[in-house]
C-alpha cells in the first residue's frame, strides 16, 4: 500500500498539538495514568516553537504516542492511544475524518487495547462506536469509556447467583475467559504496496490485544499473515483501517485476502506478531521485493512453503 506525501505541519500548529498535550499531561496526572512514547522528542519540538523557528535540517518526530490508562471500575483499567500527529497527508480536499480543513491541525488517532476482562466482541463494539469526532476531544472519549465499558461489568454481575459458594469475581473472570471453541484460522493478506514505518508498527504492535500471531513484510507487494480466531481477526483489521490507517484515502485501504487456511489441521506457526521487512532482502526501483527466494525461505523456514506460490503468485524455484 503506497501512501500520500506528508508534510510538516507549520509552527502554530505544531504549537497547537504541543497545548493539546500539555493539556492532557495537566488533566492526568496521577502515577501511571499517562505515558509519553518519547519525552526527549517532545522536548525538543517545544525548543523549536520556543524559538520561533524550524530548521530545514531539523529531525522532528512525525507524531508523539500517549497511552492513557482509564480506571473504569476497580482493578480495570483501560488503556486508551492517542497519537498526535505533526504532519498532514496530502490527500485532497476530504478525508476518511470527515470535511478536510487546512486551517485546523490533524486529530488524534485513538486506539484502544482490549483488556483481560472485555471480550473481543465487547471491545470490538467499544471501539466502533468510540465518538472521536467528540467537541469535546479526548474527554468526550474517556467519558464515554467510563460510561460505556461499565455495562458488560454491570451485566455479568447480575447474571451471577449470589451464593455463599459462588463469588462474583470468580464468576466474572470465568465469563470473560476465551472460549476455546472457535477454531484458529491463517489468514494472508496481499497488499500491493506497504512502506509506511508508523503503520508497519501498529500492524504488528495492536496484534497481541486480539491475541494474533504471525508476520508483517513491507515493500512492492506488501504481505501480512494472521493467525488467531476470525472474529479475532475482523475486529483487528477493522480497528487497523479505521484507526491506523484514518489518515489514508479510502481508494488506498484497499487489501486482499488471498488465501483462508481453515480446518483442525491449521495449528499457530509464529508465536508472535513481528515485522520480517529487514531479514529480507530488497532488489528493483524504489523498493520493490527483489530477492523472491529469501522469501521463500521465510515460508520454508516455518513449513508453509505450500503457501507461497498461493500468496506471492510466483511458481517455480525460487529467485
Amino acid at each position: 500500500m503506497s501512501y500520500p506525501e506528508a508534510v510538516i505541519l507549520p509552527l502554530d500548529m505544531i504549537s497547537e498539538q504541543l497545548a493539546m498535550v500539555d493539556l492532557f499531561l495537566s488533566m492526568f496526572y496521577g502515577e501511571g495514568e499517562i505515558i509519553v512514547s518519547d519525552p526527549a522528542a517532545l522536548d525538543a519540538l517545544r525548543e523549536h516553537v520556543d524559538s520561533g523557528d524550524i530548521p530545514a535540517d531539523a529531525s522532528l518526530p512525525t507524531s508523539i504516542d500517549l497511552e492513557l490508562n482509564i480506571e473504569v471500575a476497580p482493578a480495570h483499567i483501560l488503556e486508551l492511544h492517542m497519537r498526535i500527529p505533526f504532519i498532514r497527508t496530502q490527500v485532497g480536499r476530504t478525508s476518511t475524518q470527515g470535511a478536510f480543513d487546512a486551517d485546523e491541525p490533524p486529530k488524534p488517532v485513538y486506539s484502544l487495547r482490549c483488556p483481560s476482562w472485555l471480550t473481543r466482541k465487547e471491545h470490538a463494539e467499544l471501539v466502533a462506536t468510540m465518538p472521536i469526532a467528540d467537541p469535546d476531544g479526548v474527554l468526550g472519549v474517556v467519558q464515554y469509556l467510563k460510561d460505556t465499558a461499565l455495562t458488560p461489568l454491570a451485566t455479568a454481575d447480575a447474571d451471577v447467583p449470589h451464593n455463599n459458594t459462588t463469588t462474583t469475581a470468580a464468576v466474572q473472570v470465568s465469563k470473560k475467559q476465551p472460549q476455546p471453541t472457535e477454531p484458529l484460522v491463517r489468514v494472508w493478506f496481499y497488499l500491493q504496496s506497504l512502506s509506511t514505518r508508523s503503520k508497519r508498527l501498529d500492524l504488528v504492535n495492536w496484534a497481541p490485544s486480539y491475541s494474533l500471531t504471525g508476520f508483517v513484510l513491507a515493500g512492492k507487494p506488501g504481505i501480512l499473515c494472521l493467525e488467531g480466531t476470525s472474529a479475532d481477526i475482523s475486529a483487528y483489521m477493522s480497528e487497523i483501517k479505521t484507526r491506523s490507517w484514518s489518515d489514508v484515502p479510502a481508494y488506498q485501504k484497499k487489501v486482499s485476502e488471498r488465501c483462508r487456511e481453515e480446518g483442525k489441521e491449521v495449528v499457530r506457526k509464529f508465536v508472535d506478531m513481528r515485522e520480517v521487512t529487514d531479514e529480507i532482502g530488497k532488489g528493483g526501483k524504489r523498493g520493490n521485493r527483489g530477492e523472491m527466494a529469501e522469501v521463500r525461505a521465510l515460508f520454508e523456514s516455518v513449513g508453509l512453503e505450500d503457501m507461497f506460490e498461493v500468496v506471492v503468485g510466483f511458481g517455480g524455484g525460487g529467485g
